[in-house]
């Protein structure tokens, strides 16, 4: 397993992690997101961006399923996050794959709404919530 220099989140209501595993680099999100956690997320998906780089990844997944709310400031890091990848060169790019919890209005809402700013590398994958939050 390769060691990527991601920060953690667990603060306030919420929490995150990363792992790279087998080639896959991926993201869990637990509990909510408000102001109080947006300098957190936007440090965390700058070193996405920057480790999604580095280890060559052609896609990172995001699994919300334990999410429960994240506001518009700081969904709007992963807007940010997005058109960072858009500004690459076609070859650098990466796809953003993320897991929704089809039962949270919010999630469906704000992913869709994610995705229409670059459809060929979003791709939104609803699974059964895994439990617990």
């Amino acid at each position: 397993m390769t060691a990527v220099d991601i920060p953690r989140i667990d603060a306030n209501d919420l929490r995150a992690a990363s792992s790279y595993l087998d080639g896959n680099l991926s993201l869990q999100f637990a509990g909510s997101a408000d102001s109080r956690s947006q300098g957190a997320i936007e440090a965390m998906l700058g070193r996405v961006h920057a480790e999604a780089l580095r280890l060559g990844v052609p896609e990172v997944s995001v699994d919300f399923r334990d999410c429960d709310f994240v506001n518009s400031s700081c969904f709007k890091a992963f807007v940010v996050w997005l058109e960072q990848i858009q500004e690459l060169e076609t070859e650098q790019q990466y796809r953003l794959r993320f897991y929704s919890d089809d039962t949270k209005a919010w999630q469906r809402r704000s992913l869709q709404a994610l995705s229409c700013f670059a459809i060929e590398l979003v791709h939104i994958e609803s699974k059964p919530n895994r439990g617990g939050s």
